[in-house]
This record gives structure tokens, sequence and C-alpha cells, in this order.
């Protein structure tokens, strides 16, 4: 046998990775593979399941080969995904309905629904969250209304990564923290609540709910058959594993409730644990759900408006007179220009909602404080800048105004980018931490695997040894003003689109 190594697989909204990952935390090797979103209606977002099952297949091949080991090198496979979301499988394993992705919006009129008749109050104390349309309580509650006949042929619902453990293992199982965003699940008692489903009104669908597991629990091991499909061993443990903020959060190192976890992707997700969290519905409501270690909950604040809102301009305003260019082109363009830019030159601002607001007005993106004089180049930076400023206002509603004494840390594509995490820390006028591997969620399974697999004594002990930390970034004094002012804009213009938006 060679080189003893964790696989983490992480099942995203946009692609699907692989890494390969040391004990001592060195990422080895990353395959990815991309399947296409399916809309069969406006707001929907669906993808076939057995392409997804395949594409984890060929992650696994492609980044075994890169990384140099073979299956039988496989310590342990981790799992994490994209939370909520549904998978409806027979009692055979096979799906019954397209794989439901997080970002559709079908059932938001079940939200609605729930919401003025006072059902999601009720429920509140036990779950600690507010409804979205892509939770499973919403859709269960749509599919009982629009396709019943899609739930009398289906036995379990899964979340995404649990239909992938589903077919490496045979097991239908989900696990703790995935459970725990679902708006089914009482976090107290960490089990499902028959009290909610009866709310709900879909007290029959409790018996679509698997065996909750324990993150790090083992959750089966890989069969025969989908070893020859994947190129694993046969045997190799794969462990129930983590939703994909609380795999990013562990391999972050965030081990305690001083410091914040800032994960800057497609959505901007910033997070931290907490001993207690707040059950009273009239009080600023995060989004809580149960942390990736016992003993703690995930307190969160998080919308679609990260870099999601800058690949938009790549695409709509960069790249639109440019075909064949390559994006990672773009990219370092992009970052040339903004790193040669003073901030104090542009007053430009730029609101990032094309995808989520964070109030109920129904306002989009915009620029704000346009002149003749603004280039193209002092929008990118407004793109930049408006990603850090919205980042700082979620900050805000997360952990109030002072953030003196809390560490920061930050991944995501943002991290990626040398001028960008800059003008992060100018904005939050606090350091910077950044981490070294680049797929973290991946890394946080491959932990909890380690964990499971006896590799690693403790989550503190996977800390110690498999975290590795990059460069931190200091906030520039003379900039730091700046930003202050340019959030007080920011502000401004958040108030003025609550008026601009609905009908």
């Amino acid at each position: 046998m060679g080189k003893r190594v964790l696989v983490g697989l992480d099942n995203g909204g946009s692609e699907t990775k692989c890494a390969v990952f040391t004990l001592s935390g060195e990422e080895l090797a990353v395959a990815s593979r991309r399947l296409p979103i399916v809309v069969p209606h406006p707001g929907w977002s669906e993808r076939d399941a057995h392409g997804v099952w395949r594409m984890n297949c060929e992650a696994i091949r492609d980044a075994l080969a890169q990384a140099g080991v073979s299956g039988a090198d496989v310590a342990g496979v981790g799992l994490t995904g994209y939370g909520n979301g549904v998978v409806l499988v027979d009692g055979h394993g096979q799906p019954t309905y397209p794989a439901i992705i997080s970002t559709d919006e079908r059932a938001s009129g079940v939200c609605a629904e729930l919401a003025a008749s006072g059902v999601q109050r009720s429920i509140f104390p036990l779950t600690r969250q507010t409804m979205w349309a892509a939770q499973p309580a919403a859709l269960l509650r749509w599919f009982r209304q629009n396709r019943p006949e899609v739930l009398e042929r289906s036995r379990w619902y899964l979340g995404i990564k649990d239909y992938i453990r589903l077919c490496l293992t045979g097991e239908a199982t989900t696990e703790v923290t995935e459970a725990s965003s679902t708006c089914l699940m009482n976090l107290d008692t960490r089990s499902f609540d028959e009290r909610i489903f009866e709310a709900l009104g879909i007290p029959e669908l409790m018996r679509l709910m698997p065996p909750v597991l324990e993150s790090c629990a083992v959750g089966g091991t890989v069969t025969a058959e989908a070893a020859e499909a994947s190129g694993l061993a046969a045997g190799t443990p794969v462990v129930a594993g983590y939703f994909d903020i609380d795999a990013a959060e562990f391999a972050s190192g965030v081990a305690d409730e001083d410091t914040l976890c800032l994960i800057a992707g497609t959505w901007s997700i910033n997070e931290h644990l907490a001993r207690e969290a707040n059950a009273d519905y009239d009080r600023r409501r995060n989004t809580v759900t149960l942390g990736y270690r016992p003993g703690f909950f995930n307190v969160e604040e998080s919308w679609a408006t990260s870099a999601s809102n800058f690949d938009w301009f790549v695409d709509k305003l960069l790249l639109a007179d440019r075909p064949g260019t390559p994006r990672s082109q773009v990219y370092q363009e992009c970052n040339e220009v903004v790193a040669r830019l003073d901030p104090r030159d542009s007053s430009a601002v730029f609101v990032p909602y094309l995808y989520d607001a964070p109030y109920p007005s129904g306002a989009d993106a915009c620029f704000l404080g346009l002149s003749s004089y603004t280039s193209r180049d002092q929008m990118v930076l407004a793109v930049y800048e408006g990603v850090c400023l919205c980042t700082l206002w979620n900050v805000r509603q997360l952990v109030g105004k002072d953030l003196s004494g809390l560490r920061v840390r930050l991944s995501g594509g943002v991290a990626k980018s040398a001028p960008w995490t800059q003008i992060m820390a100018d904005v939050l006028g606090a350091p910077v931490e950044t981490l070294a591997n680049t797929e973290l969620s991946a890394q946080g399974a491959a932990m909890a695997a380690g964990i499971a697999t006896g590799d690693y004594t403790s989550f503190d002990d996977a800390i110690a040894r498999a975290v590795r930390l990059g460069p931190t970034v200091q906030p520039r004094a003379d900039l730091v003003e700046v930003y202050q002012r340019k959030y007080r804009r920011y502000e401004r213009a958040l108030e003025a689109l609550k008026t601009f938006g609905g009908d």
C-alpha cells in the first residue's frame, strides 16, 4: 500500500469536486465535473440524479489518478454538499424524480403561505429557522399539493450527499447538520419531530425521513458495484459527512465562538459557532443549524450576494465581445485593474442583489453613483467593493457592529484574489486570515472521515494536524476610513432600494 489518504466529495450547486488529502492536510489533487442545471419551468432547478452519480465516479477516478494513489490507499471517504434541495428515491434506491437543487424556487408560495398563517412562527422554537423555498419542509408540502404521485412512489427523502452515500454504500441515511437545515428537525432533541410535520400539514410524510447519523459516524462501506464504478476499494468506510457550510467551517479551523468564518464564493456565507441559539421568533432571526462539533450551534447570515455577481458582470459585460477568451484570463485582468485603482477616485456603488436580497422588498442589483466620468475599470472595482460591503452588512446582522476581539477567516473565490481579499480587510477594518487549501468543504468532509477511521483522535487533533493557514491580510489604515464612508453610502443605497422594489 502507498500513502494513506483521505477523500472528500463535495457536491455543490455548480459542480461536483473530489479532493484527495494527506493526513497532514496537504491537498494532493482536485478533480471536478459539471452537469447542466435543467430549468423545466421558471424558478425551478433540477439535475438528473443518475448523472450526478456518474460525475461523482468520474471525479473520483480522475482525482485518484492525479494524486498517484489507488483506491486501496484511501482510509475513508467523507461527503459534503449543498444543504437542502431534495432527492426522492424508492425502496430500491432509484430516484423517483430529478434531484432538486438548493436554488429551486418552486415552493416560494408555500413559504409565504406558512409565514402568513403563523405556522412558521409556531415551529420556530423547535427549528430555529424561517423557511425558504428550497428547504425540504417547503418542497415536501409542494409535492403533496402538486405531485402526490411522486411521494407515493418514494421511500426516502435524501440530501444530495446522502444520495451519493446511498450510491456508494446501499444505505439510506442522513446526518445531523444536513437534517438540522431542513426545517423539519427539532434542534434540541437532534431528531425529526412529529409536531413539526403536523404543523406543516404533512404528518404522513415523516415516513420519508431516513435514520439520522452523527456527522463523523461511518454510514456504510463501499459496495463492490460502487467500487467498480468509482475506482474506490470495496469495503472502504464512507462517513456521514456535513452540510457544506459546516465542512468548510471545520476545515477553516473554527473551533470556538470568537472566530468568524466567511465563505465568499457563489454565496456570501458568514457564520460562527455558538453555545446558545435564539428561539424567539420576534428577535433577529439568523439561520441556525447544528454545528460541526457536538455542543455547538452554527449561526449563519447568508445570501447569494458574493462572487456570483462578479461572474454575471464578467459574462454580460467583459466576455460578451471576447468569445473564446479564457475566464481565468479575465479574472487576472480584473485583479490587475483593481490593484492599481485608488478607491478614493470612484464613488460608484454596486449593490449585489442579482440573485437574492436580504430584505423583502423585491429590489434587484444596481449601480448607483455613476457619472460620465465613470470608467469600466471603476465599475469592476465597484463590483469587488459591493461584495465586500454586503459582507460587512451581513456580518453586522450576525454579530453586531463591534468586531473587536473576533478573528476573521476568509475562504472561497474572493480569497483567491489578493486585491479582493485586501478590500475585504479594509472594509471590515480587521485582519483577515486566509486558508492555504482551496477546497475547504471537501477537506472538512475528509477530516470527518479521518476522525471516523481513528486517524485523528478528536476535532482539535484534526484541526491541529490538517488545517493550513495562508497569509493574514492587514487592513490599510489610510483606507479604512474611506471604506467606512463608502459603507455609509451603501447603507443609504439599501434604504433607497427599499422604496424602489416591489410592484
